[in-house]
């Protein structure tokens, strides 16, 4: 028996952190949840005392900006990446939406990305729209009898023209927990890069960026009890490459 298994934990307790809890159990993570007061409390301490311009000479700009680099250096933490391969975005979609814009211009008409059809919208219609511009989507189609994501359909898939692989870490809709170390494995033996969804995963269990190898790692803060925000990880020297998509 692990030592987690063995821990109790004083429900009470964590309940009275919820304000908003009553009698009803929510187990909708997948939608959204509660935050703790801990949370609700930073956010408004935040807004009260240090919303202004981060990074400037006054003393509570300099304190925002402090604020900033210790969330990011404790997202790193949780996730075991590098701080300056977090990024911070209203939400996965739109990073997704960006990271596809930073990235098409280094695509070639004939370049390929593979998506899947067990995705959620927001790890494929970003990448779908790419078609507009030449490249080639291919569709890595779950498994009917298995109702999941089979590794050998995909090494048929890759080929030498195969830029991107965007697929899920554990599917919203089935539940399935794909092997995503692997598949980062073969992505980077024919020279692509891997976009893994974890934001199904990332409530039930640990991220470990490093460890799973993957390039670019999404999942949202608002399903971790946190505020309404979305994460993108991606390794440092892929982020170098991608075009610049503010303040021009």
């Amino acid at each position: 028996m692990s030592s987690l298994q063995n821990q109790s934990y004083d429900l009470t307790h964590i309940r009275s952190r919820f304000p908003n809890i009553g009698a009803w159990p929510f187990f909708e993570n997948a939608g959204g949840t509660f935050v703790p007061d801990s949370v609700s409390n930073r956010v408004y301490e935040y807004m009260r005392c240090h919303q202004v311009q981060p990074g400037g000479a006054h003393s509570v700009s300099a304190q925002a900006q402090d604020k900033l680099v210790r969330s990011h250096t404790k997202l790193a933490q949780m996730v075991n990446a590098k701080p300056n391969e977090i990024i911070v975005g209203h939400s996965t979609t739109m990073n997704v939406y960006v990271l596809a814009n930073a990235l098409r211009p280094s695509l070639k008409p004939g370049d390929e990305i593979i998506t899947t059809n067990l995705d959620h919208e927001a790890n494929v219609g970003a990448w779908r729209r790419l078609e507009e511009f030449g490249v080639v989507i291919k569709e890595w189609q779950v498994n009917p009898d298995l109702a999941d994501l089979c590794v050998e359909q995909l090494e048929s898939l890759l080929g030498e023209r195969t830029r991107l692989v965007c697929c899920t870490w554990c599917s919203n809709i089935t539940g399935g927990i794909n092997n995503i170390s692997m598949i980062a494995q073969l992505c980077h033996s024919v020279g692509a890069l891997l976009c893994a969804d974890a934001v199904a995963y990332a409530p039930h269990r640990a991220l470990d960026f490093a460890v799973s190898n993957v390039d670019f790692l999404l999942f949202s803060l608002y399903k971790l009890y946190g505020p309404h925000l979305g994460v993108l990880c991606g390794k440092h020297e892929h982020l170098l490459k991608l075009e610049n998509q503010n303040h021009f």
